[in-house]
């Protein structure tokens, strides 16, 4: 069996690991396999624990002057539904070239991959920063405990520079190099106007918190813009540079509405979609619950509302400075709602033209023999401002990813290419070869 045989059968091994975190399965199994794969790499590792799920610790010292912080996670979302699966998602099976598990692509086959491109890197002597390495166990159901260990950790976890839980390939094959993520604040709303739902006959008299919570929520989007007092006030103006990386994001309208099977996208233009996709905050509703909602009809008055929103933002927008707003604006409105907060992220972006990004993208490029695609931030979130705003940490990207287009991760039958998850590996010692 050759080297590159090996490592596959290595991630595979890893792969069986049911390590859910949602379910508390597999998780200290998954944390010891990893603590002992660094170790036997020559990387001093430890298993650490937290409020909730361990994290895995690693690191490796060269005397250099600048070091590389590398996040990912090692739990995996649940399989549901399992009957959707053609095979056992935790059996690791290769069939045409792909290997089939959960976990395959996010984020298993990147964290894996890394380690055996950082392990080439030390072999041939082709590293110039020294390395530190945090696994989590708990990114998907919402890194509840990351935020604190990190805040408890910061000498242990110094760095100059921080690579996330990685990207994929996008379509034609181009890699991915995103340079920051939105930031996000998730809110539900609750009205409750009595102790019991009514005969809707007793609407005449009776209050309907249905209405008063819809009144609540035109009150902080009117379908355009954010009415919350100050949302837009801190917004960083994009460069030029990044304006230029916009103009170049590949965009097509048509196929990206079949793709999202949408019968129509809110503005028309790849233009002003691409802009708006990743430079404009978001009000999202994601859901609203009350009264009757079965077949047939019921008629009700009924006695609580709720709905939950999240709020998707740019740079140098601050969550909880927006959440305060809210509260203020609502009670100014006179909506007297009950308002949570469920999570808070600070928004990302990287500097393209700082150490970190040229040395990803020139990797990139150089790996996959294709231009990568550049994000300047993702239209989504991940917790890279933990580390930028607790440590310090001045560069940020997420990229070298082992999935793709195809890879279905989160959904039944989620896969990964051999051959890609082998590019992540040398994309990852490429980018170690050229950063310092």
């Amino acid at each position: 069996m050759n080297l590159r045989d090996e490592q596959l059968e290595i991630y595979r091994d890893f792969l069986k690991i049911p390590s859910i975190s949602a379910k508390k399965m597999g998780i200290e199994e998954a944390a010891s396999f990893l603590k002992d794969l660094l170790e036997d790499r020559g990387i001093g590792s430890q298993v650490m624990k937290t409020s909730g799920h361990p994290v895995v610790y690693g690191e490796h010292n060269i005397g250099a002057d600048r070091t590389l912080l590398i996040y990912n996670h090692y739990d995996v979302q649940p399989v549901d539904p399992e009957n959707e699966w053609e095979m056992d998602p935790f059996s690791a099976k290769v069939r045409d070239g792909r290997i089939y598990a959960r976990g395959s692509s996010d984020n298993k086959g990147t964290l894996i991959a890394r380690i055996f491109g950082v392990e080439e890197a030390i072999r041939n002597k082709e590293l110039n920063v020294n390395l530190k390495f945090l696994y989590e166990g708990e990114e998907e159901i919402g890194s509840p405990n990351l935020h604190e260990y990190v805040t408890g950790n910061k000498e242990l976890l110094k760095a100059d520079s921080v690579i996330m839980e990685g990207s994929q390939l996008g379509d034609g094959g181009r890699p991915v190099v995103t340079l920051g993520v939105k930031g996000l604040l998730y809110v539900e709303l609750k009205e409750e106007t009595g102790g019991t739902d009514l005969h809707s006959s007793n609407a005449a008299i009776a209050p309907n918190p249905v209405w008063n919570l819809i009144a609540a929520l035109n009150s902080i989007y009117d379908g355009k813009r954010v009415l919350i007092p100050g949302f837009y006030d801190d917004i960083r103006p994009i460069t030029g540079k990044e304006d230029s990386i916009l103009s170049e994001y590949p965009f097509n309208e048509d196929e990206m509405k079949k793709l999202f099977a949408l019968k129509a996208f809110r503005y028309s233009g790849s233009e002003k979609l691409v802009r708006e996709l990743f430079t404009s905050p978001t009000c999202n509703i994601d859901g609203i619950i009350s009264g009757y909602n079965g077949e047939g009809t019921k008629t009700v008055t009924p006695r609580r509302a709720s709905a939950k929103l999240d709020f998707r933002l740019v740079p140098d927008q601050d969550p909880s400075k927006i959440y305060g707003n809210l509260k203020r604006h609502l009670k100014e409105k006179g909506h007297n709602v009950e308002i949570k907060e469920f999570g808070l992220e600070f928004p990302v972006r990287t500097d393209p033209g700082s150490a970190l990004a040229k040395a990803m993208i020139a990797s990139a490029e150089q790996t996959y023999g294709k231009k990568p695609v550049i994000m300047i931030n993702s239209p989504g979130t991940q917790p890279m401002a933990i580390f930028t705003r607790e440590l310090g940490i001045g560069e940020g990207v997420s990229a070298i990813g082992a999935g793709d287009h195809n890879s279905r991760a989160h959904a039944p039958n989620e896969s990964v290419s051999v051959e890609n998850f082998y590019r992540a590996m040398d994309h990852a010692r490429n980018f170690l070869k050229v950063f310092r």
